[in-house]
């Protein structure tokens, strides 16, 4: 059977917001011409909003391996790459004790994947501001608002480290032995 037979019905199953249904059928559309690499690219797109990174990853790879030229499954790729990251970070992150230069790692290369993901650079900011690294962590989250000027997270954590901020720097140059009124 022609695989567009299954891209309509995967298509038809989206429009009915069932994903499920939709990467079974993709996944026929695969099945049916596995040379065939924007059913790979489909399904990938499919699986990532559906919250199946890896499945994503995987046909975003096959896609972009058949086909290395074309530049929307390239790009693809590279957000699919970029949203692994921000996950691995994310969840380093919640550990009781996160590796931050791991988390730093990730999330840079998040950054270069995909430059205009203001996540990953709300969590640089996040990160750098946990290393007490305030000038970074705000030219991050500044460059998260600019990608999200409604993103109220990005706005309320800028806020509190200018303020953090302020305060170690006035701590750093306060002097508390100076001789007062003499």
């Amino acid at each position: 059977m022609d695989g567009e037979v299954f891209v309509r019905q995967a298509y038809e199953a989206i429009l009915q917001g069932d994903f499920e249904l939709a990467l079974h059928w993709f996944q026929q559309a695969i099945a049916a011409e596995p040379s065939n690499a924007a059913y790979y690219y489909k399904g990938s797109v499919t699986c990532a909003r559906s919250g199946k990174l890896p499945l994503a990853m995987t046909y975003a790879q096959k896609a972009v391996e058949l086909k290395p030229d074309d530049p929307t499954y390239k790009l693809h790729y590279r957000t699919i790459k970029a949203k692994q990251r921000i996950t691995e970070a994310r969840f380093r992150l919640q550990t009781a004790l996160p590796n931050l230069d791991k988390c730093l790692d990730e999330l840079k290369e998040a950054t270069e994947l995909d430059p205009l993901s203001d996540e990953a650079f709300l969590l640089l900011g996040i990160v750098y501001r946990l290393r007490r690294d305030y000038r970074q962590s705000l030219e991050s989250l500044r460059e998260a608002l600019t990608l999200d000027p409604l993103n109220e997270e990005a706005r309320r954590l800028l806020h509190e480290v200018r303020v953090e901020r302020r305060k170690a720097l006035k701590e750093q140059y306060s002097n508390p032995h100076s001789k007062r009124n003499r």
